[in-house]
């Protein structure tokens, strides 16, 4: 991600800032990948709220929060409605920031496969940003 300042993605986001105004490089969603001074996303699931995990992430080293609603932790926190469309809302802004090529791979099967080597044949070329792993998203078709 850009470097880019807690008001900003507040502004952004349509959202409310609360705390300090850091600046942050990193934002992730699973607590065991907390990064220091990252912004941690606290998404709800069917079976989960990572609300109830912003401790920690907080003491895995998460400079701020973006939730759904204010938390009693002593970290700065943008509050949005709905986490999951902010942080999709977000993406897609710092992706019109950056002015580079994308590469969509969809599919039922063979994706992360097939992603792992079109960026090893587009690394050769020059600088590549790919997912690591394989990362489980919805969509709002379903």
């Amino acid at each position: 991600m850009i470097s880019v300042t807690l008001s900003k993605i507040a502004d952004v986001l349509g959202a409310e800032h609360r705390g300090a105004d850091l600046t942050l490089d990193t934002v992730i969603t699973d607590t065991r990948k907390v990064t220091p001074g990252c912004l941690f996303v606290a998404l709800k699931g069917e079976r989960f709220d990572a609300h109830d995990f912003a401790d920690k992430a907080k003491a895995n080293g998460a400079g701020a929060l973006l939730v759904s609603r204010p938390l009693d932790i002593d970290l700065p926190q943008v509050i949005v409605k709905d986490t999951r469309q902010a942080f999709g809302q977000l993406a897609a802004w710092v992706r019109m920031q950056v002015p580079a090529r994308v590469v969509a791979l969809t599919g039922s099967s063979g994706k992360t496969s097939v992603k792992e080597m079109t960026a090893a044949i587009l690394s050769q070329c020059g600088n590549t940003l790919y997912t690591a792993g394989n990362l489980t998203t919805t969509s709002a078709c379903r």
